[in-house]
């Protein structure tokens, strides 16, 4: 039965796609047949404020989500006050006209909501959900906590409390530590350069008027996009939405319009000194690649392919690990590698990494290995796929790069056309093994000769 119903889903989906392409519809429902997902139901609606409506109708669910995206977040949090994002939408709940803080976690409890809310670079996400009955009450919530949130200066202040103590403490860690100042080396005054979470020091300088300003300039139904999922019609979305978000001012949008520095011309090196650790944690770093680039998945699976060649590396000595980061964002961010190990292995382990990565601009990888990869790239998108919740985050993540209604379609062939020699390409454009930056927390005693023979030194206590 759930394999006909994949089936109808998949068939449904296909006769559902007149209301969202351009241009030739006929070759899209073509590649559509051969999509390996299951792909859902999708119908889109609009309101005169500019609020994009998505609803992905799975009947007999029993339940409903709804995920509001604004496409805006860190990458716009104020000079010296990096965090702003994620301050302002944990503000949301702590009351709005009508409702203080108390009311509304009550309202959420008896319910029986579950409220997420997380502000990343380029978005920010609010999350409700709950039995089917509680549709409207999950639209008129939403409704109120972004229209007219009070920011409270007391809910504020006790934020803001609570916010330094875990930033305090976090600041202290040395794994979080020497990707800060990675970061910081890599992008310098770019927004980039600085944690998404903020620091203490940044959240410190944010105020309660801060948080209007960000408010009052992102928070636009036109810079939106509502995803609602579950037991529930288009008909009932667009009716509630229309209702409880009518009223949602629209306004200019900006555009994420900063420009990255240019790498440097050689390899920096900063070494924290713990001369009386036995152990280091470094971060390699550099700049990475836009989620927008045309050569994005051949870019992807050359970082998979690292990995796998920095695993092996790895596992040659004990207690070694070492991990890939590319987190491909609007604009170009960081692509760092991590590594933990003892400090008499760590310049071995730093030069693995390295010559991992001259190794792959070298030669075109093995097909085998590009076949692997490639099928555990479509896969990722398969397992997310499995989900109501990672489904409409998947489709929103379509609108806020501005990745095609086609994407899901298309993404299994565009994957697999990728050959060993756009791989190769690839890393000979994204790459910069001589001019990374490497910051390390281990003891200088140990590390300052063996580093230099890799690059610039710089000891800082």
């Amino acid at each position: 039965m759930k394999k006909w119903a994949a089936r109808i889903s998949a068939f449904l989906f296909v006769l559902s796609l007149s209301s969202f392409c351009f241009g030739n519809c006929s070759s899209i429902t073509s590649r559509a047949q051969s999509s390996p997902f299951v792909l859902p139901i999708v119908k889109r609606d609009s309101l005169l404020n500019g609020l994009h409506l998505i609803t992905l109708e799975q009947h007999g669910t029993g339940n409903v989500a709804a995920h509001l995206r604004i496409n805006s977040g860190g990458l716009f949090d104020l000079a010296g006050k990096g965090g702003l994002a994620e301050m302002t939408v944990a503000m949301l709940p702590k009351g709005c006209t009508g409702l203080t803080a108390k009311n509304v976690a009550e309202t959420v409890e008896q319910s029986g909501l579950s409220v997420g809310l997380s502000a990343g670079w380029d978005s920010t996400d609010i999350v409700m959900s709950g039995p089917v009955d509680s549709l409207e009450t999950i639209f008129d919530l939403m409704g109120r906590l972004l229209m007219t949130p009070s920011f409270d200066q007391k809910e504020f202040e006790a934020l803001k409390a609570a916010r330094l103590a875990e930033l305090t403490s976090v600041d202290k860690d040395d794994s979080i530590l020497v990707k800060r100042k990675a970061v910081e080396a890599v992008f310098g005054s770019h927004p980039f350069g600085r944690l998404s979470q903020g620091s203490a020091e940044s959240i410190g300088q944010i105020t309660r008027q801060d948080l209007i300003y960000f408010h009052t300039r992102y928070y636009l139904a036109n810079n939106s996009e509502l995803a609602v999922t579950g037991e529930v019609t288009a008909d009932q979305v667009t009716r509630l939405a229309r209702t409880k978000l009518g009223a949602w001012k629209k306004g200019d949008k900006i555009p994420p319009t900063f420009k990255s520095n240019e790498p440097p011309a050689s390899r920096k090196i900063i070494v924290l000194d713990r001369s009386d650790s036995e152990k280091a944690i470094a971060t390699v770093a550099q700049i990475g690649l836009s989620r927008r680039a045309e050569d994005y998945f051949a870019a992807m699976i050359m970082t998979d392919l690292l990995g796998q060649q920095l695993t092996k590396a790895a596992a040659a000595h004990a207690g070694t690990s070492i991990q890939t980061e590319l987190e491909a964002r609007f604009l170009a961010g960081p692509m760092i590698l991590n590594i933990k190990s003892t400090a008499d292995d760590l310049p071995a382990n730093i030069d693995s990494v390295l010559d991992a990565m001259t190794a792959i601009q070298s030669a075109q990888p093995a097909s085998d290995l590009v076949e692997a990869a490639k099928g555990r790239l479509i896969a990722s998108l398969a397992e997310r796929l499995k989900t109501p919740a990672g489904t409409a985050a998947a489709i929103l993540d379509i609108e806020t790069f501005g990745l095609g209604r086609d994407y899901m379609i298309t993404y299994a062939d565009r994957v697999n056309a990728v050959a060993p020699s756009d791989i190769q390409r690839a890393a000979q454009s994204y790459l910069k093994p001589k001019s990374v930056t490497v910051v390390i927390a281990g003891p200088a005693s140990k590390l300052e000769a063996p580093m230099k023979k890799i690059g610039t030194v710089v000891i800082q206590k």
